[in-house]
């Protein structure tokens, strides 16, 4: 399935953003198209460290809890898993039809914060 690179340019400070819900990149594989799919999610922003947190919930489970993003990136530069742009990724599995939130805030009170994230589901 196809993957989302999605850069969130300029968010406003002490703002709360769904990245998957933007309009102009609605992600179409918001929803688990499989009957189980693997997820993989990773993003880093350009802002100071501590600017900016974010979590990950399927409905309302929590998969990834309220936590710091990597700082250190570069406005249009995507995360990768390996090599210079390197940046932690989140996997996980969730079955057909669940909604994945990914939900960010920016905490570093700036309206200047980029950030790049990449998400992909493949199916389980």
């Amino acid at each position: 399935m196809p993957d989302i690179l999605i850069r969130s340019a300029n968010v406003a400070a002490g703002s709360t953003t769904r990245p998957f819900e933007t309009v102009g990149s609605i992600w179409k594989f918001r929803r688990c198209p499989y009957q189980r799919g693997l997820y993989t999610i990773g993003l880093r922003h350009d802002g100071a460290a501590g600017g900016l947190q974010f979590e990950i919930k399927i409905g309302t489970t929590e998969v990834v809890q309220r936590s710091d993003a990597s700082a250190g990136g570069t406005d249009g530069v995507m995360p990768t898993p390996a090599g210079a742009n390197s940046t932690p990724f989140h996997q996980f599995y969730a079955q057909y039809n669940d909604e994945i939130d990914l939900v960010l805030f920016e905490t570093g009170a700036v309206a200047t914060t980029d950030i790049m994230t990449w998400a992909s589901v493949e199916p389980a």
